[in-house]
């Protein structure tokens, strides 16, 4: 039985969706699933958003195959709760998910519906590969939230030279590995292949979930000494490049056994990069764990052949909410009227068939960082700065803030984003536990 507690939705947050499935041939094997996720990867450092400092020739075939969307946006500022949304496909909010986990004993409660749990009940076998990052007790690891298979750990982050595994992180499955010699991105790309020869004939979903580029700042001699030359960029280039390089392996083992084309492969990022560690959001302002352009529009990528056409790109607001309706329905499954999605189904979008955004509005809430993009417009909070309003058409860099010139369109959006906060609920754990107060 299908978990039903996706609790109501506001009026606020957007009509439920309850279109019948995408009309699939009878004929046509069923659609695999793979999400690639990347870890603070920031918008500036991928070749097809404008990087000639760090190439990245697999992730531009992933793009070139299909579409990469400029305007592609995560739930939340941070890994943790970016997840808890992206799994959801709703605000995380909604079952108190704003903060990291930490050592709360808190979690992404089990009466809230997993994208792996529902593609289960449709026959899919589910995998992942990499970081999980929810709660820590037994009821929250993957293994006990619908991953038929598992390799990684439940952490922020990890060594990427595990060796004797002594913190006891890395888990295959339910049971502690050993011992792991591999570089850990190659760990990853090498167990995602498995995974596909595995199960090459029948339908699978596998998230990848790389640990790069986020600290701590390790990589091979190798690609260290191939990006020598970029100083304080160098160990970021290195491990993206590493990433790269295992998703070129992921593409090809997918050609080699021959279900490239009916598998849709998503390349995207938790959060945007980080200045600390090298990383570059390109034109886009600020960093990770801020409401800023930088911390919540991050590089996307999808392709399906015959559906999602080659090489193009894409401006149409777009949220990694998204990605669990989407999913439901090209998988042939049903959006059950009692959820609450506050993602939508964009496939019309990836194909091309829309230039229209299906989303009016996206909201962020993250304690006193908040923000709400309306149509062209964002409204947002950084408790060191305070408010600010830009037009995001005519400033993508958000130089301009354009309080004082329209303060009662900034009204209007505060009225809004006000509504949309007391809809979804206060934190349940972690710094901004209890409280919905955001001024």
């Amino acid at each position: 039985m299908l978990k039903p507690k996706h609790l109501a939705l506001s009026a606020c947050a957007g009509a439920m969706l309850v279109a019948a499935p995408h009309v699939v041939a009878q004929d046509t094997p069923p659609v695999n699933f793979i999400w690639i996720v990347a870890d603070d990867l920031g918008y500036g450092d991928t070749g097809f958003n404008g990087s000639t400092e760090i190439l990245t020739p697999q992730m531009d075939r992933l793009a070139d195959a299909g579409v990469s969307m400029a305007t592609a946006y995560v739930s939340a500022p941070v890994c943790g709760p970016s997840r808890a949304g992206y799994h959801t496909g709703m605000y995380q909010h909604r079952f108190g998910h704003e903060d990291l986990v930490g050592n709360s004993n808190m979690g992404t409660p089990t009466d809230v519906l997993m994208i792996q749990e529902y593609l289960k009940t449709l026959d899919y076998r589910t995998g992942l590969v990499g970081k999980f990052h929810d709660g820590k007790p037994e009821q929250y690891q993957p293994w006990n939230r619908g991953f038929d298979e598992y390799y990684g750990f439940n952490n922020g982050a990890l060594t990427y030279w595990v060796g004797d595994n002594e913190e006891e992180y890395l888990y295959r499955n339910d049971q502690l590995v050993e011992h792991e010699a591999r570089y850990l991105t190659d760990a990853f790309g090498q167990e995602s292949v498995d995974f596909i020869n595995r199960y090459a004939d029948q339908p699978f979903f596998l998230e990848v979930a790389f640990t790069a580029p986020h600290a701590p700042m390790e990589a091979t001699e190798p690609k260290l000494k191939a990006f020598e030359h970029l100083g304080d960029r160098q160990a970021l280039a290195a491990m993206i490049s590493s990433m790269d390089d295992n998703i070129g392996l992921i593409l090809d083992a997918l050609e080699e056994r021959g279900i490239a084309e009916h598998t849709m492969v998503v390349l995207f990022s938790d959060n945007g990069g980080k200045f600390q560690h090298g990383g570059s959001n390109g034109v886009l302002r600020s960093q990770k764990a801020t409401t800023f352009e930088g911390a919540l529009r991050v590089p996307f990528a999808a392709k399906l052949p015959g559906v999602i056409p080659e090489g193009t790109r894409s401006d149409v607001m777009i949220s990694a909410l998204d990605l669990f309706p989407t999913t439901v329905k090209l998988a042939g499954g049903e959006l059950d009227p009692e959820w609450t999605l506050d993602g939508k189904d964009i496939l019309p979008v990836l194909s091309g068939e829309s230039e229209v955004s299906p989303h009016d509005r996206l909201f962020w809430r993250f304690g006193a960082h908040w923000a709400l993009r309306d149509g062209d417009w964002k409204l947002m909070r950084n408790p060191r700065e305070g408010l600010f309003l830009f037009n995001l058409e005519e400033d993508i860099s958000e130089e301009h803030n354009l309080i004082r010139q329209f303060p009662e369109r900034a009204e209007e959006m505060r009225k809004t984003w006000d509504e949309m906060s007391e809809a979804v609920g206060p934190a349940a754990w972690g710094r901004f536990e209890g409280t919905t107060e955001r001024k």
